[in-house]
């Protein structure tokens, strides 16, 4: 009866991968209408029944998430909504890690608390719909929120909450002049003293994590009281280092001395308090044998300073090659 045992364990396992590819649902195609009654509808034709998790984000540019588990699309990344008044642009992105999904981002308009109702998937037309409608204008929802006595405006705020590694994922890319890695033979000794911003409070880096589940690459997240950019150089020889100087910087108590980050480029984050010059130095260890690409984003909104660390394509690493041989020229 062996060759019986062979035969259930063979259709167990035929089954199951037809089990996981079922499981899997791919977006076809994504439509937008503007409705009677002042609404807009986002509709997704899919493969099959879904369920996605949704979420928003307010802020200066609000922005409704909804995310497929386990799922394809292979259309546009950018759809501009052109008629839509709530909503003016879809985007949307393929994760890999830590479980396959599709991200959809939905840009929502700036002028109104615009709510949102998840429909129930049609089986019939194979449709599931996202509705939106406009709530109170944001500037009478603020008025409401005011303090209405002295004591309570003169009072600090509360602070900010850390988005979340997956919220941060979906946010825009808000680039900023930050200035470029330099390689450490090529930086100065010592970086120039940056200015406060205002002097109101003396600049200090609250907690640093480490995030590799965005599709855009590892990413570093440096939380700060306000916009403090470091002076960033590499080095690439033996062990790739990549160093961060917070000139000026006091240390928050959420800040670890070591992080062992084990990601795929960063091995390792060290972080150590320097008094001459007086300054918080983080120091990024690479994995060896490999050419990076680093790039430097500041969320100013949320005064969060984030290295994101992807391995250099033979492309740009051919273009940086030209580039520091004409600078060595020179």
């Amino acid at each position: 009866m062996k060759w019986l045992s062979v035969f259930i364990v063979a259709f167990a396992a035929i089954f199951t991968t037809f089990a996981q590819a079922a499981d899997k649902v791919e977006i076809q195609s994504i439509s937008h209408a503007v409705l009677p009654e002042a609404k807009e509808s986002i509709t997704f034709k899919l493969s099959g029944p879904a369920v996605p998790k949704t979420f928003t984000m307010n802020g200066d540019n609000p922005r409704l998430v909804i995310d497929f588990p386990g799922s394809s699309y292979k259309g546009k990344s950018v759809i501009p909504l052109p008629e839509g008044k709530l909503a003016t642009a879809v985007r949307t992105g393929l994760h890999q890690t830590p479980a396959q999904k599709v991200r959809v981002v939905v840009d929502l308009a700036r002028d109104a608390a615009i709510q949102h109702t998840l429909g129930e998937y049609i089986e019939a037309d194979r449709t599931l719909t996202v509705t939106l409608a406009a709530g109170p204008a944001v500037q009478q929802q603020k008025s409401r929120e005011e303090p209405k006595d002295t004591a309570a405006a003169d009072r600090e705020p509360a602070a900010k909450p850390l988005p979340s590694p997956e919220e941060l994922a979906a946010k825009p890319l808000d680039e900023k002049p930050i200035p470029p890695v330099l390689h450490r033979k090529e930086a100065k000794e010592e970086p120039p003293v940056q200015e406060k911003a205002g002097g109101a409070q003396p600049p200090q880096l609250i907690d640093i994590t480490f995030d590799d589940s965005s599709n855009k690459g590892e990413m570093v997240l440096f939380h700060l009281n306000d916009f403090y950019p470091p002076t960033v150089s590499a080095v690439e020889k033996d062990t790739p280092r990549v160093f961060c100087d917070f000139m000026e910087m006091g240390l928050g108590e959420k800040v670890q001395d070591n992080i062992a980050a084990k990601g795929k480029y960063v091995q390792r984050i060290r972080t150590t308090k320097h008094k001459k010059p007086d300054k918080v130095q983080v120091i990024l260890e690479l994995s060896p044998d490999r050419d990076y690409d680093l790039q430097q984003v500041f969320f100013k909104n949320d005064n969060l300073f984030v290295l994101i660390i992807n391995e250099l394509v033979p492309e740009k690493k051919a273009d940086n090659e030209q580039k520091t041989e004409k600078k060595r020229k020179n």
